[in-house]
């Protein structure tokens, strides 16, 4: 599956705690949500690539794109439910939310707030 001129792409090379590479997750269907440093346009429909590149393995749609600050006050901070986090964690491909917090940190030494989430649905 190729890339075409201006079409959009995002690396899954990533990998879970259990060493789970992100592009087989979405393409499993356990991975529907992810974090970036810039957002993505709803609706917005990008290839789904497993390092730069390398061929996509599949496409997918952006649902919605909110700042991960905003994402919890909603969420989590108005309506109390902390067991949300694990969901949460759940649709990023991890066992749990302070595994994906720990992720975050390691790869990007960033905390959760400088990052835009990014839900999306695998289109084949």
């Amino acid at each position: 599956m190729g890339i075409n001129k201006g079409e959009a792409s995002m690396i899954f090379i990533a990998k879970n705690e259990d060493g789970i590479p992100s592009w087989k997750l979405v393409l499993n269907g356990m991975k529907t949500v992810t974090r970036r440093l810039k957002p993505m346009d709803v609706d917005k429909v990008f290839a789904v690539q497993p390092g730069r590149g390398k061929f996509a393995v599949c496409k997918a749609k952006v649902i919605s794109c909110i700042a991960c600050d905003d994402w919890y006050s909603q969420e989590i901070a108005e309506k109390g439910n902390e067991h949300l986090l694990d969901e949460e964690a759940h649709k990023e491909g991890f066992g749990s939310w302070d595994g994906l917090l720990d992720w975050l940190i390691k790869k990007y030494g960033e905390d959760i707030p400088t990052f835009y989430r990014i839900e999306f649905e695998k289109l084949c």
